[in-house]
């Protein structure tokens, strides 16, 4: 019995054992401890994750450590850490984050274990994690806020703040940007280090990483830094526009640009009096490129550069200049000046119910501003210069400004925070100016007036208040004249001048103390007098007209005067009764005396034409009668004898004498008369005719000449007697025209002609 019961019992014991030991193994998974590590080591299933998990330390003194163990995995129900050196310990994992809390380690090697869960307690991972205590510090690296970088020139400054003292040395990792070569630079220090021959207008990514040593045996690489390009341009200000805003105070608008805009962060804009004095505000970091300012009338410098992490570009200036008009301004506000180093304000007393904060700025023109501010509660004030010493002939700007904060009376922002109240001008002493008005020219002369223009005084010459100009001007018979105008007029209208007079020129400026200097002389002549030269063209048109008449006046009267004293001889050609022979008339009147020797010798005609102007002449034939026959000689004179000087014997043989043409008184009832032999006849046919010199004209045309004329001329000058002398000798009987062949008869017709040639010369 006694045995059958200890096998009973074995047998229960060791059933009992292998029931607890898969209980336990299926609760491994939902609680480990550091009895059974081993355990759920064998149980929990060990994947590609625990390659992720790292346990470190860091100095948090120079003789302490801290340590944490991270674990980057997907997320579980539960965590849990333990840690064997000695003795196992469980430490806690945040869930978010799975970075354990900090805990202490001792020198010497350690062993850490992470265990996670699922939700349902079926599923476990787990990751271990063996090293050397003192091998595991990491000096990390400064988080990106400790890390500042400049840039200028091409040279990068790193300036680094390490947590871990221990860290000696570091190296600088740097690349371009979308490069993939990295570049190593290591620093002598722990601090300041210097990167050079960068590009300026690149971008640059940054690691930063400490140097190996026995103190720093872990060195992670810090996070991707990104470096801006460099900055070398400064911004270019477009514009600086104005407007009126209240009394005292103006709305300044600001515009400026920048070529490497997109790589900006934000500008920085300061504006500071010119007078040096400072404000609590005045530099504003802005992202556009337009300000609104609202300013005082004084005068102000603002300076505008853009920046980055890397740094500033360099600045660009400009000046808001002061505003000299007055028209919005309190005129009541007055300075006198005391002495080289004091003066005296003084302003409206309502002024002072209002504003108990003034500021005073004064300054000579070029010179630098000076400026005090104070407290008063009266409407004047007395202010002692400390630095600046008032002088002669120099004049002096004030300005009045006043300040809405009574706390305190010394500017607070630079922005909208005074008004300027009054400005005035003064000198300590007043003198005459030293130089005379310059560029003195003369415009729109006339006869009687001419417009002077100059330009003022310089206000360093001026050495006073202008009160005005004097001009002096003259003329060249020494009348000299002036005349005083105001200190505003640049240009002068000189009147009632005497025309075509040369005139003189002088200016002066003069103040409280006295007249200046004169310019140079300058001479203008005015031009001649309109009407003087209407006047002048009108005489000299009235003359023409009067000598043309005279003229035409005095031909007349010659002409009459040369009818009265030399009767001109009347042409013979142009008679009526002339005209009349020359037509039909004259057919019937000559038709006895040519009919016989038409009939006779009709065969042997010779036509004889002569020149038209040798008027009557060209159509009256030459009879020659005589018992037997009648003859029609023409003349030729021979050429060569047009040239000579004295006169010639012109010589006209009758070479048609056998066949001249014979004319019959009647024409039926008479017997043709047969025609004279040529040899028998040849020195009454021969005719000689001496021309006279005087009549060498006439001749050139025809020259015709019949011996012994049968009819007498009682007058030279009665063509009708002419004309009966003519009508008888042709009505006669053709046999008592036939006579002795040594006589010709007289024919009144040969004088007429040589008459009438004579005449034709002389005209």
């Amino acid at each position: 019995m006694r045995a059958r019961a200890a096998v009973l019992s074995l047998s229960y014991g060791f059933l009992l054992g292998a029931v607890w030991s898969a209980q336990t193994l299926q609760k491994a998974s939902a609680v480990c401890t550091c009895s059974n590590l081993t355990i759920c080591e064998q149980f929990c299933n060990a994947t590609e994750e625990i390659h992720d998990f790292i346990c470190f330390g860091w100095r948090i003194r120079s003789d302490t450590v801290d340590y944490k163990c991270v674990w980057n995995l997907k997320p579980y129900r539960t965590y849990n850490l333990y840690t064997k050196q000695r003795k196992c310990k469980q430490w806690e994992l945040e869930n978010q984050s799975l970075i354990s809390k900090s805990f202490t380690l001792l020198k010497m090697n350690m062993t850490a274990y992470a265990i996670a869960a699922s939700e349902d307690r079926k599923r476990c991972t787990i990751a271990k994690f063996t090293g050397i205590a003192l091998q595991m510090i990491h000096c990390d690296p400064p988080n990106e806020n400790n890390v500042r970088f400049k840039r200028r020139q091409g040279y990068l400054t790193v300036t680094a703040e390490w947590r871990d003292k221990s860290v000696k040395q570091y190296y600088v990792k740097y690349r371009e940007q979308n490069s993939t070569l990295w570049k190593e630079v290591q620093c002598n220090n722990s601090k300041d280090c210097i990167v050079g021959n960068l590009t300026s207008y690149m971008s640059y990514e940054m690691h930063i990483q400490c140097v190996v040593t026995t103190e720093c045996p872990q060195c992670p690489l810090s996070e991707v830094i990104h470096i801006p390009q460099e900055f070398v341009d400064a911004p270019t200000i477009k514009e600086m526009n104005e407007k009126p805003f209240k009394p005292g105070q103006r709305n300044v608008i600001v515009k400026w640009q920048y070529i490497h805009s997109e790589a900006v962060e934000n500008y920085n804009v300061t504006i500071w009096k010119a007078s040096g004095e400072l404000a609590e505000v005045s530099s504003y970091i802005l992202k556009t490129q337009t300000m609104s300012l609202i300013l005082c009338y004084s005068a102000y410098v603002i300076s505008i550069n853009a920046f980055n992490r890397a740094g500033s570009s360099p600045p660009a200036y400009g000046v808001i200049e002061a505003k000299n008009d007055q028209s919005a301004l309190d005129e009541t506000f007055n300075v006198s000046v005391i002495s080289n180093s004091s003066f005296h304000l003084s302003w409206n007393k309502t002024l002072s119910r209002e504003y108990a904060c003034y500021s005073v700025e004064w300054w000579r023109s070029g010179k630098k501003i000076s400026y005090e501010s104070f407290f008063e509660k009266k409407a004047c004030h007395n202010v002692s210069t400390k630095n600046v010493t008032f002088q002669p002939y120099k004049r002096y700007h004030f300005f009045l400004l006043v300040r809405p904060d009574k706390d305190t009376c010394n500017l607070k922002n630079i922005n909208n925070s005074e008004k300027t109240y009054g400005r005035a001008s003064v000198y300590l002493l007043e003198g005459t100016p030293l130089t005379a008005p310059g560029n003195v020219s003369v415009s729109n002369v006339t006869p009687s007036s001419f417009v002077l223009t100059w330009s003022p005084v310089a206000e360093e010459d001026l050495r006073g208040f202008p009160q005005g100009y004097i001009i002096y001007y003259g003329d060249a018979l020494g009348n000299i004249k002036n005349i005083t105008v105001g200190p505003h007029t640049n240009s002068y209208k000189l009147i009632n001048l005497r025309s075509r007079n040369e005139h003189h020129v002088q200016l002066s400026a003069f103040t409280a103390a006295g007249e200046g200097k004169r310019s140079a002389l300058t001479y203008v002549k005015t031009n001649p007098d309109a009407v003087a030269i209407g006047g002048m063209l009108a005489g000299v048109v009235v003359g023409i007209i009067a000598l043309l008449l005279a003229v035409h006046f005095c031909c007349r009267l010659l002409h009459r005067s040369k009818n009265l004293l030399w009767p001109s001889i009347p042409n013979p050609c142009n008679s009526n009764a002339v005209q009349k022979i020359e037509g039909g008339p004259e057919l019937e009147l000559f038709e006895p005396l040519y009919r016989q020797n038409l009939e006779e010798t009709e065969e042997h005609v010779s036509v004889v034409e002569f020149k038209k102007y040798a008027c009557c002449s060209s159509k009256l034939t030459l009879i020659s009668q005589d018992s037997t026959k009648a003859t029609l000689t023409p003349v030729t004179v021979a050429e060569d004898t047009r040239t000579q000087q004295s006169p010639k014997l012109l010589t006209t043989t009758n070479s048609v004498s056998a066949e001249a043409i014979l004319t019959d008184s009647n024409k039926n009832d008479s017997a043709p008369v047969p025609p004279i032999d040529t040899s028998d006849s040849s020195e009454d046919s021969t005719v000689n005719t001496t021309v006279d010199a005087s009549n060498t004209r006439a001749v050139d045309c025809v020259s015709t000449t019949v011996a012994k004329p049968a009819v007498v001329f009682v007058s030279d000058y009665t063509t009708m007697e002419l004309f009966q002398q003519i009508s008888k000798t042709g009505v006669q009987d053709p046999s008592s025209q036939i006579g002795d062949s040594d006589t010709a008869p007289s024919n009144s017709g040969q004088d007429y002609i040589r008459q009438a040639l004579s005449f034709e010369e002389n005209l």
